[in-house]
């Protein structure tokens, strides 16, 4: 390519943020709501930038002028790839972008409803695909001290300490989390992988324990069958959505049923956004030829000053650094706040357009991991597990 970027007009999905390194490289910028974007719209642009709620495949793209889409999330599920390489447009996406955010998601969600404690005293959780985000979260939780199993058939490096099982050993553990990529490559095809066999399985296995059952999904809505998400939302297990089949769409009954839901944003921290915006503005330096890119600082200030350990040592028990980590993350648990927002609005369920002004009005947390904590009146104990949770602690 022989033409700057910031010759070139580029159409952009509303919410995805302007970070420096984005819009020095801007030219004529359209601002569009995700589900506005038309072949009409982007006829003549050049630079398309999208998140997951816009299908980019030929109905959307033949006949334009793009040369360059890319998407602002981590998963590409909603890229239909062999289109736009037919088409000779480069396509980017930014992998991993938000893979701290929906650990993070994961680990308070598991503080607010009463497991982590259970997992962190001889509980096995099973994770279900191990990218990105499910090798975070098993290291976490392996640094916690947690029994980890898990499925993925596409993991080329296993993580240490996770016990490798088939699907439906995982799905037999009494807390299970989503993490798979969605895709329909054989012969490993994700979508739909629990469907109502192991949904009934899932069942069964929760009526021969006496600890009960959480099912998370934090991943996609469509790993898993509209029936399936049924059969566990009429089950005893504890169910927490942040996607699921049929989004942006929450029917009232589907709701009532479920324990804790929000319009996933699991992956939707301040720097996820960030990290994801300058991942595309590195690509499009490179698609584009520039050579003076210089990649963002991601630096982070210390929580809440040098008292921040003081918050929750009150109501710690010295013995119990289980207790004092269970409430460090209870503290920074979004999803009892967006569960609240959610229910806030009635019982008719989710619209579409409901859906997306929950995400766009979203308060985005910051991520603590690597964040400097002061903890000079700690103990030993309280010290090292705050470590293991990513910490990066002083005394």
């Amino acid at each position: 390519m022989t033409r700057s970027p910031t010759d070139l007009r580029w159409v952009v999905d509303d919410v995805i943020p302007h970070t420096a390194a984005l819009k020095r490289l801007m030219g004529r910028v359209s601002m569009v709501p995700g589900r506005d974007i038309s072949p009409q719209l982007i006829r003549d642009a050049d630079i398309l930038l999208v998140r997951s709620i816009t299908r980019v495949d030929e109905s959307l793209l033949a006949g334009s002028s793009v040369r360059f889409v890319g998407t602002a999330t981590a998963g590409i599920d909603h890229f239909d790839i062999e289109a736009i390489e037919r088409l000779g447009i480069q396509w980017a996406a930014a992998p991993g972008s938000n893979a701290l955010s929906v650990v993070e998601y994961v680990l308070s969600a598991l503080a607010l409803v009463d497991w982590l404690r259970p997992l962190m005293t001889g509980a096995t959780i099973g994770l279900v695909g191990l990218g990105e985000v499910g090798t975070r979260l098993a290291q976490r939780l392996i640094n916690l001290g947690c029994s980890v199993v898990a499925h993925d058939p596409l993991c080329q490096r296993w993580p240490q300490g996770v016990v490798r099982a088939d699907l439906n050993e995982v799905l037999r553990q009494p807390v299970v989390s989503l993490h798979a990529s969605l895709h329909d490559n054989p012969p490993h095809r994700s979508r739909a992988m629990i469907d109502v066999a192991q949904a009934e399985m899932m069942v069964s296995a929760l009526q021969s324990r006496q600890e009960g059952g959480l099912f998370i999904n934090a991943g996609r809505g469509e790993l898993m069958t509209r029936r399936a998400l049924d059969i566990l939302l009429e089950s005893a297990w504890s169910v927490v959505l942040d996607t699921w089949p049929g989004e942006p769409v929450l029917g009232a009954q589907d709701l009532i049923r479920c324990d804790w839901v929000s319009p996933h944003i699991a992956g939707h921290s301040a720097q996820a956004r960030a990290r994801g915006s300058n991942m595309l503005a590195a690509s499009i330096s490179q698609w584009s030829g520039l050579s003076d890119y210089v990649e963002p600082s991601h630096q982070k200030p210390e929580l809440s000053g040098a008292g921040f350990f003081d918050e929750f040592r009150v109501s710690q028990a010295p013995d119990d650094p289980v207790n004092w980590v269970t409430q460090f993350l209870t503290a920074r648990a979004v999803l009892a706040r967006e569960d609240a927002r959610i229910r806030a609005r009635g019982s008719a369920g989710l619209s579409a357009v409901d859906f997306d002004r929950l995400r766009k009005s979203y308060e985005q947390p910051d991520e603590w991991t690597g964040r400097a904590i002061n903890m000079t009146h700690a103990s030993s104990a309280v010290y090292q597990l705050a470590a293991d949770l990513g910490l990066k602690v002083t005394q």
